[in-house]
């Protein structure tokens, strides 16, 4: 399962239509499901913000990621340390 936020992110890093073209190659041949942003997520991400953005410097992109994930009950796969302790 892929986040809408984390799809966007990826198209947001693309150079041209070929590496368009790769990157919806391999999510069918990972058969990714994009889940997108629902009023549950889109609470949830709030409720991340209010109680991470001061202490953690939680951003929003980062708050619909989690939330995405811990709505569907996925466990969320990042290298991204610092924004997900």
């Amino acid at each position: 399962m892929l986040c809408a936020v984390t799809y966007m992110a990826l198209l947001q890093g693309l150079r041209d239509k070929a590496e368009l073209r790769a990157l919806r190659q391999e999510i069918r041949y990972w058969k990714a499901e994009i889940l997108p942003i629902n009023e549950e997520i889109s609470a949830r991400a709030m409720f991340l913000v209010e109680e991470h953005a001061l202490s953690h410097n939680m951003h929003m992109a980062d708050a619909l990621i989690a939330s995405s994930a811990l709505t569907a009950g996925e466990t969320l796969v990042t290298t991204n340390d610092k924004h997900y302790r």
